[in-house]
This record gives C-alpha cells, sequence and structure tokens, in this order.
C-alpha cells in the first residue's frame, strides 16, 4: 500500500503542473491558414498559437488580392462558413487567374497571412437536349397501373362481401 503512495503520489502531482492546460486557456494571438476553395473563392481558418486550438468566437477578417499584371480586388470580408468552427470563406468571387491573396485578421487579435491562389471559374451548366419528357414515359404506365390494382381490390373485396353474407 505504502509502495503504492509512493508511485502515485507524486505522477499525480506531475499530472496535475504538467497535464493540459484547461479549456479556459484559450486566447492570446491567433494565426491563420488561407487558400483557395477550389473555384472562386477564398478560405481561412483560425487557430491559437499557444494551443493549436480552433477560434470558437466571431474573427473579422479582410482579404485584398493582387495579380501579376498589377490588377487588385478587394478589400473583401470574410464570413464564417457553415462548414465547421474557424472556417471563413469570402463574400464575393475571386476573378478567375493566379492572385497573391493576403487575409488580415483584426479581432480576437490581429493577425495576417498570405497565399498565391489560382481562382477558377466554374464551367457553365451542361444544356440537356429538348426531346419527350420522361414523366409521360413513367407516369402514365405507373398511374394506370394504381388504378388497376384498386380496381382489381375493390373487385376482390365485393366478392368475398357476397360470398360471407350468402354463407
Amino acid at each position: 500500500m505504502i509502495k503504492r503512495l509512493l508511485v502515485a503520489g507524486p505522477l499525480l502531482v506531475a499530472c496535475l503542473l504538467f497535464g493540459a492546460p484547461p479549456a479556459s486557456a484559450h486566447g492570446g494571438p491567433i494565426v491563420l491558414e488561407v487558400g483557395g476553395d477550389g473555384r472562386q473563392g477564398v478560405t481561412a481558418v483560425a487557430t491559437y498559437v499557444g494551443d493549436k486550438h480552433m477560434v470558437t468566437g466571431q474573427v473579422d477578417l479582410t482579404m485584398t488580392a493582387t495579380a501579376s499584371d498589377g490588377r487588385t480586388f478587394g478589400p473583401v470580408r470574410l464570413i464564417a462558413s457553415a462548414e465547421g468552427q474557424a472556417f471563413y470563406t469570402s463574400e464575393q468571387p475571386l476573378p478567375p487567374g493566379p492572385w497573391t491573396v493576403t487575409v488580415v485578421a483584426t479581432k480576437p487579435s490581429a493577425a495576417q497571412r498570405t497565399a498565391d491562389v489560382v481562382s477558377v471559374a466554374a464551367p457553365p451548366a451542361p444544356v440537356l437536349p429538348a426531346g419527350p419528357n420522361i414523366a409521360l414515359f413513367v407516369g402514365i404506365p405507373a398511374g394506370i397501373a394504381v388504378l388497376c390494382a384498386v380496381a382489381f381490390l375493390a373487385l376482390f373485396l365485393r366478392r368475398r362481401t357476397r360470398q360471407s353474407i350468402s354463407s
């Protein structure tokens, strides 16, 4: 018993002193990860520098972009995305082409990150050729089948009812 206390005591003290910080330890400086979304959007993820956890509160972000030919875009606000906590997307699409994007955070702490992003315009939606309406080929036969089933069921139940009455 005493041996266990001699081993467990220092181990407990070490865990209390050097264990994981409590969740309330969030805060301090943040770091941003910036990239493209594969189309015309810019994304940013905000994490705390100290514990690498996602920033759970609101982060105020804006982006500006510069193309190699001198064109500029922005400033544009980044807004919270439905895709996850601390994940932000650009409010307006970035024009097609290669861009150097800088995202700046002002809240909860100042941070800045620059990344090269290639914006790709979405392909146009395919135009389907005009043709016969598939609903006619599926809907009409299905409706006829339902009517036949209802008529058969009505005749079957009527015949059973007559037989039970005559017995």
